[in-house]
């Protein structure tokens, strides 16, 4: 019974009570947080709609494709922000800059081709729809399944208003009318910038971008650790260099490792092996020092908040961010630095290393401004020896 009391009166226990349940519930934002109730808004789609029309015979004249248009975009219930482009061309390079999810293109001759139906040689209206892949797979899925249902919708549109000609007008109709009547809409798909097999569902930039932030935390601490054991604690230019040679070495050496052992052992697929080697090695470096300039300043005090910072990223990166709350938009995805690595390392493996300029920028500004917040911490260590010396006297 002594035993029993004497082990529920310990501080430690209840304070150790105290700090599962605090754990838990950082664990529990982090991981569901932001994505208990993931749901798509403003997902960017392009419309293109180059109906010229077509004569009725009353001589009034039918614009199919302008009133379809009118009905998607008047159609608040569907999570799209519409942009109508002019051409389809226009909108294939839109979607290679990774501005839209997807595109449908409404041809030239959508009329005529509807008006055809009741004649004796029919031919099926034609809708193209064109996916990027690249650009997110989850969203892309999503943003191809509901264009499914709307097209699904204008099908049944165009069979009810042909059916209600041919009452109107009496006329009968050739068993391959009646055929072609059963789903009158031609729907032509085409997928650009595939995500293609063994790319963990388009994933794999996320992936490799989680694996290089966590094998970099791990160097960053050994590193701090010998320095501060090697130095008494004195950070110094000599240090500082130390430090960026170390680090460009485990760079090298982690940014090497990922990749060969993802291509040969778990085959994932690599469209560039070179562009995707120098990204992923430039990548890892900047945030060695980045977790440096933290460590320089506060210790291995930091090392949670590197933790912390990327628990909370795994759910974030894996959405798209049209599926995040407006929150988690603005006030952690818009500046989280994996952001910058994700849709870097995913232009080089989906869209060919296109515009791979921008990211290397702002990672390379998160560089430059943590080198210089390590090289300040040299001052830290003289303010603390002059203290030292002040109170000595």
């Amino acid at each position: 019974m002594c035993v029993f009391k004497s082990f529920f009166s310990q501080k430690s226990f209840w304070g150790s009570l105290l700090g599962v349940v605090i754990v838990v519930m950082i664990f529990s934002i982090a991981f569901i947080g932001s994505i208990v109730n993931p749901t798509p808004e403003d997902l960017p789609v392009a419309l293109v709609v180059n109906d010229k029309g077509a004569e009725l015979p009353n001589k009034t004249k039918l614009n199919a494709g302008e009133q379809y248009k009118e009905t998607l975009l008047d159609n608040k219930d569907i999570p799209f922000k519409w942009s109508v482009i002019d051409a389809r061309e226009d909108a294939i390079s839109a979607m290679n800059e990774k501005k839209y999810y997807a595109t449908i293109v409404i041809p030239e001759n959508m009329s005529q081709q509807i008006l055809s139906l009741q004649s004796p040689s029919p031919q099926k209206p034609e809708v193209e729809v064109i996916i990027n892949q690249g650009m997110h797979y989850t969203a892309a899925n999503t943003t191809k399944q509901v264009i499914d249902q709307l097209l699904s919708k204008i099908n049944g549109q165009i069979q009810e208003n042909v059916f209600t000609q041919l009452e109107t007008n009496k006329a009968t109709i050739t068993p391959s009318q009646a055929k072609l009547l059963s789903s009158p809409l031609l729907v032509k798909n085409e997928t650009v910038n595939e995500v293609g097999d063994h790319t963990a569902n388009g994933n794999a930039p996320v992936l490799f971008t989680q694996i290089i932030w966590i094998a970099v935390i791990i160097s960053s601490v050994i590193h701090f650790v010998i320095m501060k054991k090697v130095t008494n604690g004195r950070i110094s230019i000599r240090s500082i260099l130390a430090q960026l040679v170390a680090g460009f070495l485990f760079a090298t050496a982690i940014a090497s490792t990922v990749l060969l052992f993802t291509d040969n052992v778990l085959n994932v697929n690599i469209s560039d092996f070179q562009a995707t080697f120098l990204f992923l090695l430039f990548t890892a470096f900047m945030f060695y020092l980045l977790q440096n300039a933290i460590l320089n300043w506060l210790g291995l005090v930091g090392v949670p908040l590197f933790i912390l910072l990327f628990l909370f990223s795994i759910p974030v990166l894996n959405l798209p961010p049209e599926f995040l709350p407006t929150v988690t938009q603005d006030w952690f995805y818009s500046w989280v630095p994996f952001k910058y690595s994700v849709e870097g390392l995913r232009n080089i493996f989906y869209f060919g290393g296109h515009d791979i300029e921008s990211y290397l920028f702002v990672l390379g500004m998160i560089g430059v401004a943590s080198f210089i917040i390590m090289s300040l911490s040299i001052l830290k260590t003289t303010s603390k020896e002059k203290t030292m010396v002040a109170v000595e006297k």
